[in-house]
Order: structure tokens, then sequence, then C-alpha cells
């Protein structure tokens, strides 16, 4: 299946984001590390992603309006 640049970058944003996820629980449970620097990263990742979703809702929007 081949992907566009943009959905590529969309692929790599989601992966980083579920690996930041992952990090911050792991920092939660451990008790160790800077869980604000990690927190703060994935919330970044996501308002990255929520953008672009919104950018291809409208996209999608407007084709079918015409």
């Amino acid at each position: 299946m081949k992907f566009s640049d943009i959905e590529q970058l969309r692929i790599y944003a989601a992966i980083t984001g579920i690996v930041l996820v992952l990090a911050a629980f792991a920092i939660v449970l451990s008790g160790h590390g800077n869980f604000d620097l990690v927190a703060t990263l994935a919330c970044g990742v996501t308002g990255f992603e929520l953008f672009f979703a919104g950018q291809d809702l409208r996209r999608k929007w407007t084709r079918s309006r015409g």
C-alpha cells in the first residue's frame, strides 16, 4: 500500500504519540523521571494529529458540497 507524504507523516506522529503515552505511564508507575515533559510532548503530538484530522474532515466536507 502506497501512502502519500502527509499520510506517512500522520502515521509517524501517531506512532510517536503512542510511544510517548506508554512512556508517560511507565514514568508514573515507576515514580521516576520528568512526567511533565513527556505529557507536554504527548499533548503536542495529539494537537498535531487533531489539526490534520480537522483539515482532512474539512477537505472531505468541501468536496461533498461541491
